[in-house]
């Protein structure tokens, strides 16, 4: 079996174009030992990929079911290069903390939108106008630009750990409750507070995040360390069962769920179906390879 890790690039085989439901296509991908990943096709349309054709994908993002997001290169462009581009509108908005932001929306080689959020702009920035970006982020086919020289919330690096300051307990505008964090270049931050019960985190306090992806919107999206479980460390695991979807059938996956320390359902991936002997205990030995939502993601080891 092939474990991914988020960031790195991987060579993939397209070997075939597949609709899962109406209106739901999904390119079919081969990595080198053979194991297969799906791709939702809607958002490479422009791409123009063919079934044969050897393409290079990062993983962009695994969840805290196991389940793998790719990220084909774009054709045109790289994350961190500088590109030229024309402003086509300016949006003006709130965000979630009810902060004004200004969305300078231009038109990508594809033809798709791109997007550059920012909370403050010149006085000559306008419709029309030529402007230079850092290409900050590719997600799912979509630029998410950065003004040069601006100080942008994607400087925080992925798997390094920083410190923030819990500020407050807040409600949002989507219903949900979150921590407000702040970083030491006081940006605010945004937390979930519904997954981070077990860690008994209160306003004032210091804890340490990393960033594990980036949002739709470009935001990043920050995880404390674990009370309990080490990145790299092996627990054992109450087992609850193994089952194949039908995704599962495609790709070989078997999804495995257990129970962790505090009781709650974990999920993930496996593409070989675990034995009678190693859960004739009860209890499976797992790999923590990473936190997501204040789960661990797991490996059987």
């Amino acid at each position: 079996m092939t474990t991914y890790k988020e960031g790195e690039k991987i060579q993939f085989k397209i070997k075939n174009l597949i609709e899962l439901a109406e209106n739901e296509e999904y390119y079919v991908l081969e990595d080198l030992s053979g194991q297969k990943q799906l791709l939702n096709a809607s958002y490479y349309k422009n791409y123009q990929f063919k079934i044969g054709q050897n393409i290079i994908c990062k993983v962009d993002h695994i969840n805290c079911s196991g389940k793998i997001f790719l990220e084909p290169e774009h054709p045109f462009y790289k994350e961190n290069e500088v590109y030229e581009f024309v402003i086509d509108t300016v949006e003006k908005s709130e965000n979630r903390l009810k902060e004004i932001v200004y969305h300078l929306n231009s038109t990508d080689k594809t033809g798709n939108t791109a997007t550059c959020i920012t909370e403050n702009i010149s006085d000559n920035i306008k419709s029309g106008q030529k402007i230079k970006y850092k290409i900050e982020r590719i997600k799912k086919g979509k630029l998410y630009l950065g003004i040069v020289n601006e100080i942008s919330v994607n400087d925080l690096i992925s798997g390094v750990y920083y410190k923030f300051k819990i500020e407050d307990i807040r409600i949002l505008k989507d219903t949900f409750k979150y921590y407000i964090l702040s970083d030491k270049k006081n940006r605010k931050h945004l937390l979930r507070h519904e997954f981070y019960t077990h860690h008994h985190l209160s306003i004032g306090q210091i804890i340490e995040c990393t960033v594990i992806k980036f949002s739709s919107a470009g935001y990043p999206v920050l995880e404390p360390k674990h009370p309990v479980y080490k990145i790299g460390k092996t627990y054992k695991f109450e087992f609850v069962k193994q089952e194949k979807d039908f995704k599962g059938e495609i790709t070989g996956n078997y999804t495995i769920t257990v129970k962790d320390v505090f009781g709650e359902k974990v999920q993930f991936m496996s593409s070989e179906k675990l034995s009678v002997q190693k859960i004739k205990s009860g209890k499976i030995q797992c790999k923590v390879t990473g936190i997501k939502k204040g789960k661990p993601l797991l490996v059987v080891i």
